[in-house]
Protein backbone atom coordinates (compact mmCIF):
# COMPACT_ATOMS: atom_id res chain seq x y z
CA UNK A 1 0.00 0.00 0.00
CA UNK A 2 0.84 3.38 -0.43
CA UNK A 3 2.62 5.35 2.58
CA UNK A 4 2.59 8.74 0.87
CA UNK A 5 0.94 11.71 3.10
CA UNK A 6 -1.49 13.48 0.88
CA UNK A 7 -1.12 16.47 3.00
CA UNK A 8 2.22 17.96 4.00
CA UNK A 9 4.33 21.08 6.07
CA UNK A 10 7.59 21.88 4.78
CA UNK A 11 9.90 24.56 6.21
CA UNK A 12 12.14 26.03 3.66
CA UNK A 13 14.35 29.19 3.70
CA UNK A 14 13.18 32.26 2.25
CA UNK A 15 16.24 32.66 -0.33
CA UNK A 16 16.93 31.38 -3.34
CA UNK A 17 16.12 27.99 -3.95
CA UNK A 18 13.94 27.80 -0.87
CA UNK A 19 16.41 24.80 1.24
CA UNK A 20 14.07 22.71 3.40
CA UNK A 21 14.99 23.12 6.88
CA UNK A 22 12.17 20.72 8.45
CA UNK A 23 9.20 19.08 7.19
CA UNK A 24 6.15 16.96 9.08
CA UNK A 25 3.66 14.76 7.56
CA UNK A 26 2.85 12.23 10.77
CA UNK A 27 4.26 8.72 9.72
CA UNK A 28 3.79 8.74 5.97
CA UNK A 29 6.86 9.98 3.71
CA UNK A 30 6.53 13.16 1.56
CA UNK A 31 7.03 12.55 -2.41
CA UNK A 32 8.36 9.12 -1.26
CA UNK A 33 11.63 10.72 1.29
CA UNK A 34 11.71 10.33 4.75
CA UNK A 35 11.34 13.94 6.66
CA UNK A 36 15.59 13.55 7.59
CA UNK A 37 16.19 13.27 3.80
CA UNK A 38 14.91 16.16 3.12
CA UNK A 39 16.81 18.31 5.25
CA UNK A 40 19.31 21.19 3.27
CA UNK A 41 17.39 19.83 -0.27
CA UNK A 42 16.69 22.72 -2.72
CA UNK A 43 12.66 22.26 -3.31
CA UNK A 44 13.07 22.50 -6.48
CA UNK A 45 14.39 18.74 -6.35
CA UNK A 46 10.96 17.51 -5.10
CA UNK A 47 9.48 19.47 -8.37
CA UNK A 48 9.49 18.02 -11.90
CA UNK A 49 12.01 19.61 -14.53
CA UNK A 50 9.54 21.85 -16.00
CA UNK A 51 5.56 23.35 -14.58
CA UNK A 52 2.64 22.74 -16.86
CA UNK A 53 3.62 26.05 -18.31
CA UNK A 54 6.53 25.13 -19.59
CA UNK A 55 8.43 27.44 -17.46
CA UNK A 56 11.60 25.64 -15.56
CA UNK A 57 10.14 25.13 -12.17
CA UNK A 58 13.54 26.66 -10.20
CA UNK A 59 12.72 29.58 -11.99
CA UNK A 60 9.45 29.94 -10.97
CA UNK A 61 10.23 28.87 -7.62
CA UNK A 62 12.19 32.12 -7.71
CA UNK A 63 9.20 33.91 -9.04
CA UNK A 64 7.20 32.54 -6.10
CA UNK A 65 9.49 33.83 -3.99
CA UNK A 66 9.66 37.26 -4.86
CA UNK A 67 5.87 37.88 -4.86
CA UNK A 68 5.65 36.26 -1.20
CA UNK A 69 8.37 38.82 -0.32
CA UNK A 70 5.59 41.04 -1.41
CA UNK A 71 1.94 39.46 -0.34
CA UNK A 72 2.99 37.41 2.55
CA UNK A 73 1.10 34.03 1.38
CA UNK A 74 0.35 32.98 -1.65
CA UNK A 75 -2.10 29.84 -2.52
CA UNK A 76 -1.62 28.40 -6.09
CA UNK A 77 -1.38 25.45 -7.94
CA UNK A 78 1.78 23.14 -8.50
CA UNK A 79 3.48 19.83 -9.54
CA UNK A 80 5.61 17.90 -7.63
CA UNK A 81 7.55 14.66 -8.07
CA UNK A 82 7.45 11.85 -6.59
CA UNK A 83 11.02 9.64 -5.67
CA UNK A 84 9.59 7.44 -8.13
CA UNK A 85 9.50 9.70 -10.75
CA UNK A 86 5.43 10.15 -11.06
CA UNK A 87 4.69 13.78 -11.25
CA UNK A 88 1.39 14.37 -9.28
CA UNK A 89 -0.96 17.90 -8.82
CA UNK A 90 -0.87 19.82 -5.64
CA UNK A 91 -2.14 23.10 -3.75
CA UNK A 92 0.47 24.53 -2.66
CA UNK A 93 -0.13 27.11 0.38
CA UNK A 94 3.00 29.37 1.21
CA UNK A 95 2.92 31.92 4.27
CA UNK A 96 6.29 34.28 4.97
CA UNK A 97 7.47 33.56 8.42
CA UNK A 98 10.34 34.64 10.63
CA UNK A 99 12.43 32.02 12.89
CA UNK A 100 14.88 33.33 15.37
CA UNK A 101 15.33 36.18 13.07
CA UNK A 102 15.60 34.46 9.99
CA UNK A 103 13.17 34.48 7.37
CA UNK A 104 11.36 31.44 6.46
CA UNK A 105 8.61 30.04 4.16
CA UNK A 106 5.77 27.93 5.88
CA UNK A 107 4.97 25.65 2.49
CA UNK A 108 1.53 23.36 2.98
CA UNK A 109 1.33 20.93 0.15
CA UNK A 110 -1.83 19.02 -0.69
CA UNK A 111 -1.97 16.06 -2.91
CA UNK A 112 -5.36 16.67 -5.13
CA UNK A 113 -4.66 13.99 -7.09
CA UNK A 114 -7.06 11.53 -5.76
CA UNK A 115 -9.33 14.30 -6.28
CA UNK A 116 -8.93 15.33 -9.68
CA UNK A 117 -8.88 11.34 -10.18
CA UNK A 118 -12.32 11.12 -8.53
CA UNK A 119 -13.63 13.83 -10.76
CA UNK A 120 -12.45 12.21 -13.95
CA UNK A 121 -14.27 9.23 -13.05
CA UNK A 122 -17.45 10.72 -11.86
CA UNK A 123 -17.52 12.51 -15.54
CA UNK A 124 -16.62 8.97 -17.18
CA UNK A 125 -19.46 7.69 -15.10
CA UNK A 126 -21.96 10.01 -16.46
CA UNK A 127 -20.53 9.86 -20.09
CA UNK A 128 -21.30 6.63 -19.92
CA UNK A 129 -23.92 6.16 -18.44
CA UNK A 130 -25.50 8.58 -20.95
CA UNK A 131 -23.89 6.32 -23.66
CA UNK A 132 -26.33 3.05 -22.22
CA UNK A 133 -29.23 5.41 -21.15
CA UNK A 134 -29.54 6.27 -25.16
CA UNK A 135 -29.17 3.05 -26.93
CA UNK A 136 -25.80 2.94 -27.85
CA UNK A 137 -23.67 -0.69 -28.93
CA UNK A 138 -21.95 -2.66 -25.76
CA UNK A 139 -18.28 -2.65 -27.89
CA UNK A 140 -18.66 1.60 -28.32
CA UNK A 141 -19.55 1.56 -25.02
CA UNK A 142 -16.57 -0.67 -23.47
CA UNK A 143 -13.89 0.84 -25.98
CA UNK A 144 -14.82 4.14 -24.54
CA UNK A 145 -14.45 3.17 -21.22
CA UNK A 146 -11.10 1.01 -21.10
CA UNK A 147 -10.20 4.47 -22.64
CA UNK A 148 -11.08 6.91 -19.88
CA UNK A 149 -9.16 4.56 -17.17
CA UNK A 150 -6.37 4.01 -19.78
CA UNK A 151 -5.92 7.65 -19.92
CA UNK A 152 -5.52 8.11 -16.40
CA UNK A 153 -2.35 5.89 -16.01
CA UNK A 154 0.93 6.32 -17.79
CA UNK A 155 1.55 2.34 -19.89
CA UNK A 156 -1.75 0.73 -18.67
CA UNK A 157 -3.41 -1.18 -21.22
CA UNK A 158 -7.59 -2.56 -19.93
CA UNK A 159 -9.44 -5.07 -21.14
CA UNK A 160 -13.11 -6.41 -20.71
CA UNK A 161 -13.64 -10.18 -21.23
CA UNK A 162 -17.39 -11.15 -21.76
CA UNK A 163 -18.54 -14.56 -20.13
CA UNK A 164 -20.23 -16.17 -22.79
CA UNK A 165 -23.94 -17.48 -21.78
CA UNK A 166 -22.57 -20.98 -21.32
CA UNK A 167 -21.06 -20.32 -17.89
CA UNK A 168 -17.76 -21.57 -19.41
CA UNK A 169 -16.05 -20.00 -22.09
CA UNK A 170 -14.46 -16.23 -21.95
CA UNK A 171 -15.62 -13.69 -25.33
CA UNK A 172 -14.24 -10.77 -26.56
CA UNK A 173 -15.81 -7.29 -25.14
CA UNK A 174 -12.85 -4.71 -25.57
CA UNK A 175 -9.23 -3.90 -25.38
CA UNK A 176 -8.84 -1.38 -28.52
CA UNK A 177 -5.05 -1.27 -27.27
CA UNK A 178 -4.24 -4.90 -26.85
CA UNK A 179 -2.68 -6.95 -29.48
CA UNK A 180 -5.18 -8.21 -31.55
CA UNK A 181 -3.87 -11.98 -31.77
CA UNK A 182 -3.85 -11.99 -28.23
CA UNK A 183 -7.70 -10.88 -28.13
CA UNK A 184 -8.41 -13.19 -30.25
CA UNK A 185 -6.53 -16.19 -28.81
CA UNK A 186 -8.54 -15.10 -25.51
CA UNK A 187 -11.65 -15.57 -27.36
CA UNK A 188 -13.26 -18.97 -26.53
CA UNK A 189 -11.17 -19.83 -23.64
CA UNK A 190 -12.05 -21.91 -20.62
CA UNK A 191 -12.92 -20.61 -16.94
CA UNK A 192 -11.37 -22.02 -14.01
CA UNK A 193 -8.98 -21.77 -10.75
CA UNK A 194 -5.76 -21.48 -12.68
CA UNK A 195 -7.09 -19.76 -15.98
CA UNK A 196 -4.64 -16.21 -15.79
CA UNK A 197 -5.97 -13.59 -14.40
CA UNK A 198 -9.61 -13.34 -15.87
CA UNK A 199 -10.30 -16.56 -16.39
CA UNK A 200 -9.80 -17.03 -12.59
CA UNK A 201 -11.70 -13.72 -11.56
CA UNK A 202 -14.76 -15.21 -12.98
CA UNK A 203 -14.50 -18.91 -11.74
CA UNK A 204 -13.61 -17.87 -8.23
CA UNK A 205 -15.39 -14.11 -8.39
CA UNK A 206 -12.56 -12.53 -6.68
CA UNK A 207 -10.34 -9.95 -7.36
CA UNK A 208 -6.81 -11.21 -8.47
CA UNK A 209 -3.62 -9.70 -8.48
CA UNK A 210 -0.95 -10.73 -10.24
CA UNK A 211 2.46 -9.07 -10.23
CA UNK A 212 4.73 -10.90 -11.96
CA UNK A 213 2.97 -13.13 -14.61
CA UNK A 214 5.95 -15.09 -15.86
CA UNK A 215 6.76 -16.48 -12.49
CA UNK A 216 2.86 -16.77 -10.78
CA UNK A 217 1.45 -20.28 -10.70
CA UNK A 218 -2.12 -18.95 -12.37
CA UNK A 219 -0.64 -17.92 -15.59
CA UNK A 220 1.71 -20.83 -16.15
CA UNK A 221 -0.59 -22.68 -19.25
CA UNK A 222 -1.25 -18.97 -20.62
CA UNK A 223 2.31 -16.89 -20.19
CA UNK A 224 3.35 -17.92 -23.55
CA UNK A 225 0.40 -15.87 -25.19
CA UNK A 226 1.09 -12.41 -23.31
CA UNK A 227 5.15 -12.34 -22.93
CA UNK A 228 5.70 -12.44 -26.30
CA UNK A 229 3.96 -9.10 -26.15
CA UNK A 230 6.00 -7.35 -23.16
CA UNK A 231 3.14 -7.31 -20.70
CA UNK A 232 4.39 -8.58 -17.28
CA UNK A 233 1.69 -7.84 -14.72
CA UNK A 234 -1.87 -8.32 -14.63
CA UNK A 235 -5.32 -7.88 -12.28
CA UNK A 236 -8.53 -8.37 -12.99
CA UNK A 237 -11.74 -7.93 -11.08
CA UNK A 238 -15.17 -9.52 -11.70
CA UNK A 239 -18.36 -7.64 -13.81
CA UNK A 240 -21.47 -8.82 -11.63
CA UNK A 241 -24.96 -8.41 -12.97
CA UNK A 242 -27.75 -6.42 -10.98
CA UNK A 243 -28.40 -9.90 -9.63
CA UNK A 244 -24.91 -10.59 -8.67
CA UNK A 245 -24.01 -13.07 -10.97
CA UNK A 246 -20.60 -12.55 -12.85
CA UNK A 247 -21.05 -11.53 -16.45
CA UNK A 248 -17.25 -10.90 -17.35
CA UNK A 249 -14.19 -9.26 -16.12
CA UNK A 250 -12.36 -6.11 -16.22
CA UNK A 251 -8.29 -6.11 -16.22
CA UNK A 252 -5.29 -4.02 -16.20
CA UNK A 253 -2.45 -4.79 -18.22
CA UNK A 254 1.29 -3.49 -17.60
CA UNK A 255 4.54 -4.01 -19.22
CA UNK A 256 6.60 -4.05 -15.53
CA UNK A 257 6.54 -5.99 -12.75
CA UNK A 258 4.23 -4.13 -10.20
CA UNK A 259 1.34 -4.58 -7.61
CA UNK A 260 -1.58 -1.98 -8.28
CA UNK A 261 -1.66 1.16 -5.95
CA UNK A 262 -5.17 2.18 -3.95
CA UNK A 263 -6.18 4.47 -7.02
CA UNK A 264 -5.76 1.60 -8.92
CA UNK A 265 -7.84 -0.45 -7.38
CA UNK A 266 -10.75 2.33 -7.00
CA UNK A 267 -10.12 2.67 -10.62
CA UNK A 268 -10.60 -1.18 -11.57
CA UNK A 269 -13.56 -1.23 -8.99
CA UNK A 270 -15.33 1.70 -10.83
CA UNK A 271 -15.08 0.24 -13.96
CA UNK A 272 -16.53 -2.76 -13.56
CA UNK A 273 -19.54 -1.48 -11.50
CA UNK A 274 -20.24 0.59 -14.77
CA UNK A 275 -19.27 -2.31 -17.49
CA UNK A 276 -21.80 -4.35 -15.25
CA UNK A 277 -24.72 -1.58 -16.04
CA UNK A 278 -23.76 -1.91 -19.90
CA UNK A 279 -23.06 -5.74 -20.20
CA UNK A 280 -26.57 -6.53 -18.01
CA UNK A 281 -28.43 -3.88 -20.00
CA UNK A 282 -26.84 -5.24 -23.41
CA UNK A 283 -28.05 -8.35 -22.14
CA UNK A 284 -31.22 -7.32 -21.47
CA UNK A 285 -31.62 -5.31 -24.72
CA UNK A 286 -30.71 -8.84 -26.40
CA UNK A 287 -33.37 -10.63 -24.99
CA UNK A 288 -36.18 -8.35 -25.61
CA UNK A 289 -34.97 -8.23 -29.28
CA UNK A 290 -35.04 -12.68 -29.63
CA UNK A 291 -38.10 -12.27 -27.64
CA UNK A 292 -39.81 -9.68 -30.27
CA UNK A 293 -38.39 -11.88 -33.12
CA UNK A 294 -39.99 -15.23 -31.29
CA UNK A 295 -42.86 -13.12 -31.34
CA UNK A 296 -42.83 -11.73 -34.82
CA UNK A 297 -41.88 -15.33 -36.38
CA UNK A 298 -44.76 -16.81 -34.30
CA UNK A 299 -47.40 -14.30 -35.66
CA UNK A 300 -45.78 -14.72 -39.40
CA UNK A 301 -46.04 -18.75 -38.95
CA UNK A 302 -49.62 -18.47 -37.48
CA UNK A 303 -50.63 -15.83 -40.14
CA UNK A 304 -49.45 -18.41 -42.61
CA UNK A 305 -51.63 -21.29 -41.27
CA UNK A 306 -54.64 -18.61 -41.49
CA UNK A 307 -53.92 -17.63 -44.67
CA UNK A 308 -53.29 -21.71 -46.24
CA UNK A 309 -56.78 -22.42 -44.51
CA UNK A 310 -58.68 -19.32 -46.06
CA UNK A 311 -61.05 -21.56 -48.14
CA UNK A 312 -61.92 -23.44 -45.04
CA UNK A 313 -61.99 -20.48 -42.45
CA UNK A 314 -64.42 -17.44 -43.08
CA UNK A 315 -62.78 -15.36 -40.76
CA UNK A 316 -59.02 -16.49 -41.62
CA UNK A 317 -58.66 -13.21 -43.41
CA UNK A 318 -59.38 -11.06 -40.42
CA UNK A 319 -57.19 -13.54 -37.53
CA UNK A 320 -54.48 -12.61 -40.07
CA UNK A 321 -54.74 -9.13 -39.86
CA UNK A 322 -55.42 -9.01 -36.55
CA UNK A 323 -51.65 -11.09 -36.26
CA UNK A 324 -50.23 -8.64 -38.34
CA UNK A 325 -51.56 -5.75 -36.28
CA UNK A 326 -50.36 -7.75 -33.13
CA UNK A 327 -46.85 -8.10 -34.38
CA UNK A 328 -46.60 -3.79 -35.00
CA UNK A 329 -48.09 -3.11 -32.05
CA UNK A 330 -45.43 -5.25 -30.24
CA UNK A 331 -42.59 -3.67 -32.70
CA UNK A 332 -43.57 -0.37 -32.03
CA UNK A 333 -44.59 -0.29 -28.47
CA UNK A 334 -41.38 -2.42 -27.66
CA UNK A 335 -38.80 0.42 -28.81
CA UNK A 336 -40.33 3.58 -26.56
CA UNK A 337 -40.83 0.75 -23.55
CA UNK A 338 -37.29 -0.47 -24.37
CA UNK A 339 -35.94 2.79 -24.06
CA UNK A 340 -38.33 4.32 -21.17
CA UNK A 341 -36.81 1.36 -18.86
CA UNK A 342 -32.96 1.61 -19.95
CA UNK A 343 -33.37 5.11 -18.76
CA UNK A 344 -35.43 4.31 -15.28
CA UNK A 345 -32.52 1.38 -15.03
CA UNK A 346 -29.19 4.14 -15.49
CA UNK A 347 -31.26 6.36 -13.08
CA UNK A 348 -31.68 3.35 -10.44
CA UNK A 349 -27.82 2.63 -10.81
CA UNK A 350 -26.87 6.28 -10.58
CA UNK A 351 -29.16 6.65 -7.20
CA UNK A 352 -27.93 3.50 -5.71
CA UNK A 353 -24.94 4.89 -5.84
CA UNK A 354 -25.50 7.91 -4.33
CA UNK A 355 -27.20 5.91 -1.72
CA UNK A 356 -24.47 3.83 -0.86
CA UNK A 357 -22.32 6.77 -0.24
CA UNK A 358 -24.54 8.56 1.53
CA UNK A 359 -25.13 5.79 4.36
CA UNK A 360 -21.08 5.21 4.22
CA UNK A 361 -20.79 9.13 5.15
CA UNK A 362 -18.71 9.78 2.23
CA UNK A 363 -19.27 13.45 1.52
CA UNK A 364 -20.57 14.76 -1.50
CA UNK A 365 -19.23 18.00 -3.51
CA UNK A 366 -21.17 20.64 -5.06
CA UNK A 367 -20.30 19.56 -8.25
CA UNK A 368 -20.76 15.84 -8.21
CA UNK A 369 -24.41 17.00 -6.87
CA UNK A 370 -24.90 19.11 -9.88
CA UNK A 371 -23.51 16.05 -12.26
CA UNK A 372 -25.97 14.13 -10.82
CA UNK A 373 -28.95 16.51 -11.22
CA UNK A 374 -28.20 17.28 -14.75
CA UNK A 375 -27.64 13.33 -15.45
CA UNK A 376 -31.35 12.50 -14.01
CA UNK A 377 -32.72 15.35 -15.43
CA UNK A 378 -31.69 14.03 -19.20
CA UNK A 379 -32.59 10.75 -17.77
CA UNK A 380 -36.39 11.63 -16.85
CA UNK A 381 -36.79 13.54 -20.10
CA UNK A 382 -35.72 10.15 -21.90
CA UNK A 383 -38.49 8.31 -19.87
CA UNK A 384 -41.01 11.44 -20.54
CA UNK A 385 -40.62 11.51 -24.24
CA UNK A 386 -41.30 7.73 -24.96
CA UNK A 387 -43.65 6.96 -22.36
CA UNK A 388 -45.33 10.10 -24.49
CA UNK A 389 -44.66 8.07 -27.94
CA UNK A 390 -46.15 4.91 -26.40
CA UNK A 391 -49.06 6.91 -25.31
CA UNK A 392 -49.25 8.56 -29.11
CA UNK A 393 -49.62 4.51 -29.91
CA UNK A 394 -52.31 3.76 -27.61
CA UNK A 395 -54.44 6.58 -28.36
CA UNK A 396 -54.39 5.89 -32.14
CA UNK A 397 -54.70 2.03 -31.82
CA UNK A 398 -57.85 3.55 -29.68
CA UNK A 399 -59.13 5.37 -32.94
CA UNK A 400 -59.22 2.20 -34.77
CA UNK A 401 -61.36 0.38 -31.96
CA UNK A 402 -63.69 3.58 -31.06
CA UNK A 403 -63.23 6.45 -33.02
CA UNK A 404 -66.88 4.93 -34.94
CA UNK A 405 -68.63 3.47 -31.99
CA UNK A 406 -68.93 6.75 -30.26
CA UNK A 407 -69.48 8.97 -33.11
CA UNK A 408 -72.73 11.52 -32.68
CA UNK A 409 -74.29 12.68 -35.88
CA UNK A 410 -75.04 16.66 -35.90
CA UNK A 411 -74.75 19.78 -38.19
CA UNK A 412 -71.60 21.33 -38.81
CA UNK A 413 -69.37 23.15 -40.34
CA UNK A 414 -66.84 22.00 -42.65
CA UNK A 415 -64.44 25.53 -42.86
CA UNK A 416 -64.96 25.36 -38.97
CA UNK A 417 -64.16 21.66 -38.85
CA UNK A 418 -60.52 21.96 -40.84
CA UNK A 419 -59.87 25.04 -38.96
CA UNK A 420 -60.29 22.85 -35.36
CA UNK A 421 -58.29 20.25 -36.99
CA UNK A 422 -55.40 22.73 -38.25
CA UNK A 423 -55.70 24.12 -34.84
CA UNK A 424 -55.34 20.81 -32.94
CA UNK A 425 -52.47 20.07 -35.02
CA UNK A 426 -50.49 23.12 -34.69
CA UNK A 427 -50.68 23.05 -30.87
CA UNK A 428 -49.18 19.48 -30.72
CA UNK A 429 -46.93 19.37 -32.96
CA UNK A 430 -45.35 23.34 -32.06
CA UNK A 431 -46.16 24.28 -35.98
CA UNK A 432 -45.09 27.75 -37.05
CA UNK A 433 -43.43 27.62 -40.45
CA UNK A 434 -46.40 25.63 -42.54
CA UNK A 435 -49.47 27.81 -43.40
CA UNK A 436 -52.85 26.69 -43.71
CA UNK A 437 -55.18 28.29 -46.65
CA UNK A 438 -58.34 27.65 -45.98
CA UNK A 439 -60.85 27.93 -49.41
CA UNK A 440 -63.92 26.73 -48.35
CA UNK A 441 -66.98 29.30 -47.90
CA UNK A 442 -68.04 30.58 -44.27
CA UNK A 443 -71.28 28.95 -44.46
CA UNK A 444 -70.67 25.46 -45.80
CA UNK A 445 -72.54 23.50 -43.81
CA UNK A 446 -72.85 19.44 -43.84
CA UNK A 447 -74.86 17.00 -41.83
CA UNK A 448 -73.04 13.99 -40.72
CA UNK A 449 -70.06 12.62 -38.18
CA UNK A 450 -68.17 15.86 -37.22
CA UNK A 451 -65.78 14.12 -35.13
CA UNK A 452 -64.98 11.41 -37.28
CA UNK A 453 -64.39 13.72 -40.13
CA UNK A 454 -61.90 15.95 -37.92
CA UNK A 455 -59.74 12.90 -37.07
CA UNK A 456 -59.91 12.28 -40.20
CA UNK A 457 -58.27 15.82 -40.85
CA UNK A 458 -55.72 15.98 -37.86
CA UNK A 459 -54.44 13.01 -39.40
CA UNK A 460 -53.57 14.04 -43.05
CA UNK A 461 -52.77 17.64 -41.90
CA UNK A 462 -50.28 16.35 -39.26
CA UNK A 463 -48.94 13.70 -42.09
CA UNK A 464 -48.50 16.38 -44.28
CA UNK A 465 -46.20 18.44 -41.69
CA UNK A 466 -44.32 15.72 -40.48
CA UNK A 467 -43.73 14.70 -43.98
CA UNK A 468 -43.87 17.20 -46.16
CA UNK A 469 -41.89 19.79 -45.06
CA UNK A 470 -38.93 18.42 -43.24
CA UNK A 471 -36.27 19.82 -40.87
CA UNK A 472 -38.18 23.28 -39.93
CA UNK A 473 -38.89 24.25 -43.84
CA UNK A 474 -41.64 26.96 -44.75
CA UNK A 475 -44.42 25.68 -46.93
CA UNK A 476 -48.45 25.88 -47.13
CA UNK A 477 -51.08 23.31 -47.50
CA UNK A 478 -54.41 24.34 -49.13
CA UNK A 479 -57.72 23.13 -48.60
CA UNK A 480 -60.27 23.15 -51.13
CA UNK A 481 -63.89 21.37 -51.67
CA UNK A 482 -66.56 20.90 -54.74
CA UNK A 483 -69.43 19.28 -55.40
CA UNK A 484 -69.16 16.47 -58.20
CA UNK A 485 -72.03 14.29 -59.68
CA UNK A 486 -72.23 10.83 -61.80
CA UNK A 487 -74.23 8.17 -61.97
CA UNK A 488 -73.20 6.28 -58.70
CA UNK A 489 -74.35 10.01 -57.20
CA UNK A 490 -73.66 13.22 -55.69
CA UNK A 491 -70.20 13.46 -53.90
CA UNK A 492 -67.99 16.21 -51.90
CA UNK A 493 -64.44 15.81 -53.02
CA UNK A 494 -62.11 17.38 -50.21
CA UNK A 495 -58.73 18.24 -51.20
CA UNK A 496 -55.86 19.05 -49.57
CA UNK A 497 -53.06 20.27 -51.49
CA UNK A 498 -48.91 20.87 -50.22
CA UNK A 499 -46.11 22.66 -51.64
CA UNK A 500 -43.55 20.20 -49.59
CA UNK A 501 -40.93 17.32 -50.92
CA UNK A 502 -43.27 14.96 -52.95
CA UNK A 503 -43.03 11.10 -52.32
CA UNK A 504 -42.18 8.67 -54.82
CA UNK A 505 -44.55 6.44 -55.98
CA UNK A 506 -42.99 3.15 -54.19
CA UNK A 507 -44.55 4.95 -51.08
CA UNK A 508 -47.30 6.31 -52.65
CA UNK A 509 -48.03 2.43 -53.36
CA UNK A 510 -47.73 1.38 -49.14
CA UNK A 511 -48.86 4.96 -48.01
CA UNK A 512 -52.12 3.30 -46.43
CA UNK A 513 -50.58 0.08 -44.81
CA UNK A 514 -50.73 -0.04 -41.15
CA UNK A 515 -47.26 0.90 -39.91
CA UNK A 516 -45.40 2.18 -42.93
CA UNK A 517 -43.34 5.02 -42.13
CA UNK A 518 -40.47 6.75 -43.87
CA UNK A 519 -39.97 8.46 -39.71
CA UNK A 520 -39.31 6.17 -37.76
CA UNK A 521 -37.77 7.75 -34.75
CA UNK A 522 -38.94 11.58 -35.61
CA UNK A 523 -42.30 10.92 -34.40
CA UNK A 524 -43.75 8.60 -36.75
CA UNK A 525 -45.47 5.49 -36.00
CA UNK A 526 -47.04 4.48 -39.46
CA UNK A 527 -50.74 4.98 -38.43
CA UNK A 528 -52.03 8.03 -39.38
CA UNK A 529 -52.75 7.45 -43.04
CA UNK A 530 -53.87 4.26 -42.08
CA UNK A 531 -56.36 5.45 -39.33
CA UNK A 532 -57.77 8.29 -41.74
CA UNK A 533 -58.26 5.51 -44.69
CA UNK A 534 -60.17 2.91 -41.88
CA UNK A 535 -62.22 6.22 -41.40
CA UNK A 536 -62.79 7.25 -44.66
CA UNK A 537 -63.74 3.54 -46.25
CA UNK A 538 -65.65 2.43 -43.27
CA UNK A 539 -67.92 4.67 -41.12
CA UNK A 540 -67.78 7.53 -43.72
CA UNK A 541 -68.09 5.28 -46.81
CA UNK A 542 -66.35 7.40 -48.96
CA UNK A 543 -62.58 6.68 -50.51
CA UNK A 544 -59.35 8.08 -49.77
CA UNK A 545 -56.53 8.83 -52.75
CA UNK A 546 -53.10 10.28 -52.45
CA UNK A 547 -51.08 11.66 -55.79
CA UNK A 548 -47.62 13.21 -55.41
CA UNK A 549 -44.12 13.47 -56.79
CA UNK A 550 -40.68 14.03 -55.72
CA UNK A 551 -40.37 17.66 -55.44
CA UNK A 552 -43.91 18.65 -56.69
CA UNK A 553 -46.28 18.05 -53.41
CA UNK A 554 -48.54 15.76 -52.56
CA UNK A 555 -52.16 16.14 -53.27
CA UNK A 556 -55.09 14.09 -50.73
CA UNK A 557 -58.39 14.26 -51.91
CA UNK A 558 -61.35 12.39 -49.75
CA UNK A 559 -64.53 11.67 -51.62
CA UNK A 560 -67.42 11.17 -49.46
CA UNK A 561 -71.29 10.40 -50.87
CA UNK A 562 -74.13 13.17 -50.06
CA UNK A 563 -77.18 10.88 -51.27
CA UNK A 564 -78.94 7.71 -50.11
CA UNK A 565 -78.79 7.37 -46.73
CA UNK A 566 -74.99 8.93 -46.64
CA UNK A 567 -72.78 9.45 -43.78
CA UNK A 568 -72.66 12.92 -44.59
CA UNK A 569 -75.14 15.60 -46.30
CA UNK A 570 -75.33 19.37 -47.34
CA UNK A 571 -77.52 20.50 -44.16
CA UNK A 572 -80.79 21.95 -45.50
Amino acid sequence: MEDMSHVAILLVKAEPGLPIVGAASGRAKVLGYDAQALQGMPLSLLCPVRQPDGQASAAALDGVLDQLQHAGSLSLPWRFQTRAGETRPHELHLTLTEREGEPQVAVCMVDVSRLQFAEVLNQAKNELLEMVATGQPLTPVLNRLTAVIESQFDGLYCTVLLLDLDGRHVRVGAGPRMPADYMQALDGAEIGPTAGSCGTAMFDNRLVVVDDIATHPLWAAYKNLVLPYGFKACWSAPIHAANGGVIGSFAMYYREVRRPRPEELSAMSAASHLAGIAIDQARRDEERRRAAQWLEEQVQQRTAELLATQDELVNSRKLAALGQLLAGIAHEMNTPLGNALLSASALHAGSASFAERMAAGTPLRRQELANWVAQAREGTELVEQNVERALRLISRFKQLTEGSGRALRSRFDLRQAVLQAWARVQSRLGIERVQLRCDLPDDFALDGYPDVLQQVLEQLLENACLHAFPNGRDGQIRVTARRTGDAGGERLTLELRDNGVGMPQTDVARAFEPFFTTAFGQGGCGLGLFVAHSFVSGMLGGSLKLDSQPGEGTVVRVALPLQHDPALQLAA
